[in-house]
């Protein structure tokens, strides 16, 4: 994996309720968001979302068009260290509950659909898994397999809006079971009933016995859900 190839990163935080709103929090937080969409045309997304397990959790999600080098012009910007200091000097984050980095798998699936849809909306479900296979060999099989399914999805699911997958760069330092190579999924839908569409679809349902004639080995290590704030941008206009 190439430093600076495309990247996405996840970092959930909660916030510190006894200090601030979840309103609040993010109030502050797009002011960093919309500098990020003025001022950084290779911060391809930078979006926020509630987690649907845990209303005080808040996650950023982030994706850099040349990974590090493109993370790096982020982490510089003057509203970056103001963001940081004013969230500090008011104490309105308790902690940082989870983050991973993972590179982009090439031509895997796509990343929104700007065409028809508003990548600033509020309420779109993001689903985020992890996957580990017994070997790489699998993985790249796996990953043939969903590149496969992710064609019919795009002609036969337009509200499936993400569909996309990244390999972890490093071992996850806290609460997630990500391991350095794991594979973790992205899908986005309009709401849940995509997202239910989407899983009970005979295709979809039909990729497990392709495994299971593969001899895949795959284990599912994590799910989590979100609901998008409205604060920042999925993906640009």
């Amino acid at each position: 994996m190439s430093a600076d190839q495309s990247m996405t990163a996840i970092v959930e935080y909660q916030i510190r309720n006894e200090n601030t709103t979840m309103d609040e929090w993010l109030a502050e937080w797009d002011k960093r968001a919309e500098d990020a969409r003025v001022g950084e045309s290779e911060t391809t997304a930078y979006a926020s979302a509630i987690n649907l397990e845990n209303a005080l959790n808040v996650l950023v999600f982030e994706r850099y068009a040349k990974g590090n080098s493109s993370l790096r012009l982020h982490t510089d910007r003057p509203a970056h260290h103001t963001l940081i200091e004013v969230m500090g000097e008011r104490r309105m984050t308790k902690r940082r509950v989870m983050s991973s980095r993972f590179s982009d798998v090439a031509d895997f699936g796509w990343w929104g659909r700007p065409e028809c849809h508003d990548g600033n909306g509020e309420g779109i479900v993001l689903v985020i898994l992890g996957l580990r296979f017994a070997d790489a060999g699998m993985g790249e099989a796996f990953i043939k397999l969903s590149s496969e399914h992710a064609a019919y999805c795009w002609e036969n699911e337009p509200d499936t809006l993400i569909y996309s997958g990244g390999l972890a760069r490093s071992d996850a330092d806290r609460e997630l079971d990500i391991k350095e190579g794991d594979l973790i999924f992205v899908m986005g839908c309009t709401d849940m009933a995509a997202v239910e569409k989407h899983r009970d679809d005979p295709n979809h349902l039909a990729l497990g016995a392709k495994m299971v004639e593969k001899q895949l080995q795959m284990e599912n290590t994590f799910r989590r859900m979100y609901k998008t704030t409205g604060h920042g941008f999925l993906w640009r206009e």
